[in-house]
């Protein structure tokens, strides 16, 4: 019996009604080619008037990359006079840098999507050609690295990424794979390349496809669609944790996105994971590991002011005043800046300023009537964060402090105001630099 009704169908169910986009990202390879095929054929089937365009990233990380962006073209002008519709072509050349402790295949994976997202018309889907032998394969990598619910769920029929284009996988979960793909190919004898990549058994996912499942298969036959349905079930139990960690989330989480130490202490230590793991996807972008978990919940007994952090990637997790927060490493300031002068006019004299950061043991008289402080325990009661108390400026007039900047206020020793009663002048020229 033929597949091709259901490998069509499947890609239907993922094109809204009166979608006017749709694009397909083109590999080359025979998955990518079979979905452009079959799309362009439903909308001739069904006389749908979306239209069609293609993506095809160029990583330059193979030889055959150059052939591989001519043949996507020369297909497109192809199914443009077999299915009498225009087929607009966009392509984007990415350079992928290897960086420490990330796999090329993760790199490449991220540029590509990062170039579909930019070359997508607005408001369309783009339609992906992972079928199930992917999500079976892609479910046991992380059987592998010993993921949870959230890995074993698999790869996402529908998701997005950083802007309004929506992405799906119609083939992963409908029972459409690899040879119900190829055998498509050989009914309407199209042309594919090959990825001379796919042999390389060091890549896990290659090695697992060429090494693994065939003995997988041999004993089992329905192993991909078992492993599917267990995707599933994955993906139902983590849809249900993730309800209950986003309700507990917004009772502990502050305006600053920071959460609340005193609210993750009320909650059982399962949830509580799930709550933090929850929060870093909102916050950086993406989970922590099991040991990052580990050692974020460290810092919940972190005293007060204890500078204590733990890095993900550019950020890092620190405890602050009984919260946990998520700060870019671009607004951590763990030295000084550099010091800086300028003149101001002091009962008729030119008097000079020195602007410095850091020596926090310094002591000032910020309000009448207030005991002497050192500035780090002004900059403590303010509320200034440890991480950005080094980029506090702190104004000097004769080895004098006469001012602090705690956080987006600049405060005036009491005993400068009473010599200079308009600072507005200042707080300006501070504003600029």
């Amino acid at each position: 019996m033929s597949t091709t009704p259901q490998l069509v169908k499947s890609i239907q169910s993922c094109v809204p009604p009166h979608c006017d986009s749709v694009a397909i990202a083109l590999s080359g390879g025979v998955d990518s080619v079979v979905m452009l095929h079959a799309c362009l054929a439903l909308r001739a089937q069904t006389q749908s008037s979306f239209n069609v365009n293609v993506i095809h990233i160029h990583h330059g990380l193979s030889p055959n990359a150059d052939n591989w962006l001519l043949f996507c073209q020369q297909l497109c002008e192809q199914f443009t006079l077999s299915f009498q519709c225009e087929i607009p072509f966009h392509y984007s050349k990415v350079n992928v840098q290897s960086e420490p402790r990330k796999s090329l295949e993760a790199l490449a994976r991220d540029a590509r999507y990062a170039a579909i997202d930019r070359l997508a018309p607005a408001d369309s889907v783009v339609l992906l050609g992972q079928h199930e032998d992917d999500q079976a394969e892609t479910v046991l990598l992380q059987l592998k690295r010993g993921a949870g619910p959230k890995g074993l769920s698999g790869m996402a029929e529908r998701f997005t990424k950083t802007s309004s284009v929506q992405y799906a996988r119609p083939w992963i979960n409908t029972g459409i794979g690899k040879q119900e793909i190829l055998a498509y190919a050989r009914e309407y004898e199209l042309a594919w390349v090959e990825d001379e990549s796919n042999q390389d058994t060091s890549f896990d996912r290659n090695f697992l496809r060429n090494e693994i499942m065939p003995i997988l298969k041999n004993k089992w036959p329905k192993i991909n669609t078992t492993i599917v349905r267990s995707a599933l079930l994955c993906a139902s139990q983590n849809q249900l944790i993730e309800t209950f960690a986003m309700e507990a989330l917004q009772k502990i989480e502050n305006e600053e996105a920071a959460l609340s130490l005193s609210g993750l202490s009320t909650l059982p230590d399962t949830l509580l994971s799930e709550v933090i793991r929850l929060w870093s996807v909102q916050q950086i972008g993406f989970s922590v590991s099991a040991a990052q978990l580990h050692e974020i919940q460290k810092l919940r007994k972190a005293k007060a002011d204890q500078i204590g952090y733990v890095q993900v990637d550019s950020w890092q997790c620190r405890s602050f005043n009984q919260y946990l927060y998520w700060v870019a490493l671009s607004e951590i300031a763990d030295d000084p800046a550099l010091a800086y002068s300028f003149q101001i006019e002091l009962d008729k004299n030119i008097e000079h300023v020195n602007v410095t950061y850091g020596n926090l043991h310094r002591k000032v008289c910020l309000f009448a009537n207030r005991p002497t402080k050192t500035i780090k325990a002004w900059m403590k009661e303010s509320g200034v964060k440890p991480w950005r108390r080094m980029a506090m400026p702190i104004l000097c007039l004769n080895e004098q402090v006469i001012a602090i900047q705690l956080g987006e206020k600049l405060i005036f020793s009491a005993q400068f105001q009473s010599k200079c009663p308009n600072t507005d002048a200042i707080q300006k020229l501070i504003q600029q630099v």
